[in-house]
């Protein structure tokens, strides 16, 4: 089992592989990084891109310099940062709790099942404006369409990650006179652990995608929001740089997400023995 939540904790890992040095991976990604820029600065400079529709490098770089130096750029990113974090974690403890209960109670999830995946199916886009409208332009709304995505990814991977364990380890345990509290801590969390740990950087991502569109379509404050005002402007150097802040502070998230599941990874390697 071991060998089983290694490889799967490999899938979308930023963690280099043993012996790798990971200043060769930063160097590969800075020149990818550095290569795409000059490509995309040339093109504009010959002609083969319309700035009015592409904008360039350095023109994003002068409006995300303006941005940072305006002031009113950190009254946005806190509302937004603070929608995404809140729904993040509502989807995760809610999320998670739905999943483990469903796991236990068998017969409420099979009922339960097409109609979870009828309130999954919804466009999330299209039941903005009634969020808006059912809980205000402020805040809440946002949450509540953030939280929307983020809950159901997070209830399906880790209700996925209890539903595929190991069923000869299971019955082995039993044999061995494990109970169930120890057959859910020593085998069935570490097995689902990559698969909620998966769940979670999917969830994070979602969420922030959540609160920026709820932003865009209505919002006092918010990333979106200036997304939204710069894109009526016609302003696409801005509305890309706006975009390069979201990326950062999802990345940013993402690779504290990271380094919580490479801990709790390497934790996990020595909690998968069979109980006795």
């Amino acid at each position: 089992m071991t060998d089983a939540v290694s490889t799967e904790a490999g899938l979308g890992s930023a963690a280099p592989a043993p012996g790798e040095s990971p200043w060769k991976v930063h160097a590969a990604r800075a020149a990818l990084l550095m290569v795409f820029i000059a490509i995309w600065e040339g093109a504009v400079a010959i002609g083969w891109a319309n700035p009015a529709f592409v904008s360039s490098p350095a023109a994003i770089a002068v409006s995300l310099w303006d941005l940072l130096i305006g002031g009113e750029l950190l009254l946005h990113l806190g509302t937004t940062l603070a929608e995404i974090l809140i729904a993040f974690a509502l989807s995760v403890v809610l999320g998670v709790a739905s999943a483990l209960f469903l796991d236990r109670h068998d017969m409420v999830n099979r009922v339960l099942s097409p109609f979870l995946t009828a309130f999954n199916s919804m466009p999330r886009i299209a039941l903005g404006p009634l969020f808006i409208l059912w809980f205000g332009i402020g805040m809440a709304s946002k949450v509540v369409l953030a939280f929307s995505l983020g809950y159901f990814i997070m209830l399906l991977s880790t209700l996925g990650g209890l539903k595929n364990v190991d069923r000869d380890l299971l019955l082995m345990s039993r044999l061995f006179g494990a109970s169930e509290f120890r057959l859910f801590r020593d085998v069935r969390a570490p097995w689902a652990l990559p698969s909620i740990l998966a769940g979670l950087k999917l969830s994070l991502i979602y969420c922030s995608a959540g609160a920026v569109i709820g932003e865009m379509i209505a919002a006092k404050s918010g990333l979106g929001l200036l997304v939204q005002t710069f894109s009526g402007q016609f302003d696409v150097a801005s509305v890309m740089a706006l975009i390069l802040i979201v990326a950062f502070v999802v990345m940013t998230l993402t690779s504290l997400l990271d380094l919580i599941e490479r801990r709790l990874l390497a934790w996990n390697k020595g909690g998968t023995d069979v109980p006795g």
